[in-house]
């Protein structure tokens, strides 16, 4: 925020240097960021931290350096001009959102004359960095600095039927700003309307079809306080951030409205002439009352480590605009309603320490409890998760916890929960919780393959947020995903052609539930309705003939949605489940045998359709004890093999622990093997 060094001076009186001024208030925590001397005048800049909305004003600085100085505030009062006639005659106000709106104020001027401002205005408000319009409008920016309460005027002459209604939306679709922005509305947003339209966004923005233009004679001005959260949500939603809203969305002054419309009323006859109403319309049903804090006597000593004098409590407390009363043990102290920021002992602690001096407080080392550090559930499985993929190639990637509604569902598969959507998000780019971890990895393929990096290789391994169907909170499970594309090896020159396929993907998935020792417990299965993958290109993870992922080459389609025309692969899998049951699943060792083993091939045509894992589930369940490993080596499909068929070859494994194999055993085993996949596949020797 941007002041004026002598807007200050009408103030409190400051003895002091500008330099001297901004390092004692940066030390009470009030940040001087910059200080300019433009010819004779002196401008401020000050960082004002989010909870101090009292000082977002020249009234509230000049506070904040009379609590410092002892000084004692001028000018802070404002009496109201005199008038003629009643207001009620002009226009009358309803609030019917008191909730929103506990307090809306009016006063009517007319014959006011549109010009320029004087030059003390234009001049005070070019050093706030706010640009002169005219001497009505310049009025109402030029109070909201001076008293951190937003205005506004109406030029009455466009507000029907005389009545300004405070209401929600409802179902009022569209808004057009001063700006000539139109925007789209939801039934709880607050408006001001007149008795046939809305005329201003309530704390945010007058609307076009009622601001002062140059042939405005009579006004109607607006001073209110509306509540902090429902002028935030509307802002942010919009995207319609102004100097009113952040006041308002920080907390104003709930009764210092009156004096603020007093006052603009004041400088308007003063550079615009014209002749108010006697009288104001003020409705407040409900006041707000100042906020009472009692603070022990003993808090301040365990919280700071210091003793401070009770008188000077006492006297700190009131130099801040604070009531003090109570008895030995404990301190009555009531918050003035301009420091909405106060609400409980530690807050009146800070104040009272930043008053007193962060340099009188001595320097300790901090005393605690050190508890044993806990380990997530899954540390050790995600650690070795982490291992294996890095080892592979994959660089992991953190994604943030929040998407877009056009890709909620991109890769959803079949009786997915749904997606947790956000009632006020920050933007419309993050408008939903993260469903799905491809989204994110697309993302971060998208930026590395538009600079040419195409050999991408990523993976996360995080939570997605979804809302079970009928379920009040959200869920969070633990996902694993990658992507991967490009060049399987790009620093392998004899093989540097060779392009990342589906088998590669399937590949990591393997190593990861191998690292878990899960080799037994997961299978991949053919089928499952993911229209998001290509067809034939795709695998189910299984545990327990439960679905707990997918696998495969993403859709064409889906990809170029990020301008990406390469062969994408990806998968992503219930990491919970998987950790859940390597938990479960203690590590076996054996012994390397020392027999040696005997390998036979096994060459068959089988359908098609049949897939590698239940030929490979058939030799294995084949009742043959002696059988120790079964490894496809070539897969035929072509001259000699009918179109519905396929020649499959595998590499079969016998050996024994005890003793070396006779050739009897090895021949009897083997055709058990072949007896099985022969009856239960239909397969043909080849």
């Amino acid at each position: 925020m941007k002041l004026n060094y002598d807007w200050i001076k009408d103030f409190v009186e400051v003895r002091m240097t500008p330099q001297k001024l901004g390092d004692m208030l940066t030390m009470g925590g009030l940040e001087v960021e910059e200080i300019d001397e433009v010819g004779t005048d002196t401008n401020f800049e000050l960082g004002i931290t989010p909870n101090r909305s009292d000082c977002l004003s020249v009234v509230g600085v000049a506070r904040e350096i009379s609590a410092h100085t002892g000084k004692k505030l001028k000018n802070a009062t404002v009496k109201s001009p005199r008038g003629k006639g009643k207001i009620a005659a002009h226009v009358k106000v309803t609030i019917k959102s008191q909730k929103q709106c506990p307090r809306y104020t009016a006063r009517y001027i007319e014959g006011v004359k549109i010009g320029p401002s004087p030059s003390w205005v234009v001049k005070r408000l070019a050093a706030a960095g706010v640009r002169s319009i005219n001497n009505v409008v310049d009025a109402t920016n030029y109070v909201m600095i001076e008293r951190g309460q937003p205005l506004h005027a109406f030029d009455a002459r466009h507000v029907h039927g005389k009545k300004i209604i405070v209401k929600k939306a409802g179902e009022i679709k569209k808004f057009r700003t001063l700006d000539g922005i139109d925007h789209n509305l939801q039934a709880d947003d607050l408006l001001i309307c007149d008795a046939k339209r809305p005329i201003a966004l309530a704390g945010i923005m007058g609307g076009e079809n009622s601001e002062v233009a140059d042939d405005t004679t009579d006004v109607i001005l607006e001073s209110a306080y509306f509540e902090p959260h429902g002028v935030r949500r509307t802002s942010k939603r919009l995207g319609c951030g102004t100097e009113s809203s952040r006041r308002f969305e920080r907390g104003v002054d709930p009764n210092g409205v009156r004096a603020a419309l007093d006052r603009l009323t004041e400088i308007i006859v003063e550079t615009a002439g014209g002749t108010p109403s006697a009288d104001a319309i003020d409705v407040y049903p409900r006041p707000i009352r100042p906020v009472k804090v009692t603070l022990p006597s003993t808090e301040l000593k365990r919280v700071v480590g210091i003793d401070v004098p009770k008188t000077e409590v006492t006297k700190i407390l009131k130099r801040l605009g604070c009531t003090v009363a109570g008895t030995a043990k404990s301190f009555r102290v009531g918050i003035p309603t301009y420091r909405p920021d106060v609400a409980r002992p530690v807050d009146v602690i800070e104040e009272i320490v930043r008053m007193y001096g962060y340099h009188r407080v001595p320097e300790t080392m901090p005393i605690a409890n050190v508890s044993k550090l806990k380990t997530p559930k899954w540390y050790s499985q995600a650690d070795a998760t982490r291992t294996v993929l890095a080892n592979a190639g994959f660089t992991e990637t953190v994604l943030s916890a929040f998407d877009r509604d056009e890709r909620v569902t991109l890769f959803t598969g079949p009786s997915e929960p749904a997606a947790a959507i956000l009632e006020n998000p920050l933007s419309n780019e993050e408008s939903m919780m993260r469903r799905s971890l491809v989204t994110g990895l697309f993302d971060a393929a998208q930026v590395n393959h538009s600079r040419q990096r195409k050999d991408l290789k990523f993976y996360a391994l995080q939570r997605v947020y979804t809302k079970p169907i009928g379920g009040v909170h959200a869920e969070e499970p633990l996902r694993l995903a990658g992507l991967m594309m490009g060049r399987r090896d790009p620093m392998d020159w004899q093989q540097n052609a060779r392009q990342i396929d589906f088998y590669d993907a399937k590949a990591a998935v393997e190593a990861v539930v191998s690292r878990l020792g899960l080799v037994q417990q997961v299978l991949y299965q053919r089928g499952g309705d993911f229209n998001f993958l290509v067809s034939g290109c795709y695998a189910t993870v299984l545990v327990a003939n439960d679905r707990i992922g997918w696998v495969g080459q993403v859709h064409p389609e889906i990809a170029a949605q990020w301008d990406i025309e390469d062969p994408v692969f990806a998968f992503e899998i219930d990491f919970e489940e998987l950790a859940k049951l390597s938990r479960t699943v203690k590590p076996r060792f054996r012994e390397i045998s020392k027999y040696p083993f005997v390998e036979r091939d096994l060459s068959i045509l089988v359908d098609a359709t049949i897939p590698h894992v239940e030929i490979e589930r058939t030799i294995s369940q084949s009742s043959n004890t002696l059988l120790s490993g079964v490894r496809l080596f070539d897969v035929y499909r072509g001259k000699g093999v009918p179109e519905d068929k396929k020649s499959m070859t595998y590499a079969i494994r016998y050996a024994s622990d005890e003793r070396t194999l006779t050739d009897d055993e090895v021949r009897q085993a083997h055709a058990e093997v072949i007896d099985a996949v022969v009856t239960k596949l239909n397969a043909v020797l080849r």
